[in-house]
């Protein structure tokens, strides 16, 4: 989905254990460096830990794009329950319409199915006056055997 075509151009929360940071992280890059492009992902738990954040996205009025992996679950703890043998408790989400959040706080909202609608949603918001938020609805145990 992103390549990095320099060093020093990656930031991430070592071992992907801190949600709600890539927001943050993303309009801090952008207010360091205004003239490179700023592409945040995150899962949708991390997302509904910072949903204020937009706000932030919204008042800057810089071209960031957020792009929000949902699989309707905190599913990398959802994963570690089931590695240690216990049911899944407390980690199911009811399907935020991030878009419509998006929407709501001042941005554009894309709902995204498939890569090339990914791709064309990010090049657009990198282009944009404002920010943009990719909805990427994701099947539910897409971490599974990967990390």
């Amino acid at each position: 989905v992103w390549r990095s075509f320099e060093p020093r151009s990656i930031m991430q929360s070592m071992g992907l254990c801190t949600m709600g940071c890539a927001v943050p992280l993303a309009a801090g890059a952008k207010l360091a460096a205004p003239d490179r492009p700023v592409v945040a992902f995150t899962g949708d738990g991390g997302m509904e830990m910072i949903l204020g954040e937009l706000a932030t996205l919204r008042d800057l009025g810089a071209p960031i794009v957020v792009v929000v992996f949902d699989d309707a679950s905190l599913s990398l703890i959802e994963k570690k329950q089931r590695e240690v043998g216990l049911a899944n408790a407390g980690v199911d989400t009811q399907g935020t319409d991030f878009a419509a959040v998006a929407e709501a706080m001042g941005g554009r909202g894309v709902l995204c199915r498939d890569r090339e609608g990914l791709a064309t949603a990010v090049s657009e918001g990198l282009n944009s006056d404002g920010f943009t938020l990719c909805h990427c609805p994701i099947d539910r145990r897409s971490y599974d055997g990967r990390l």
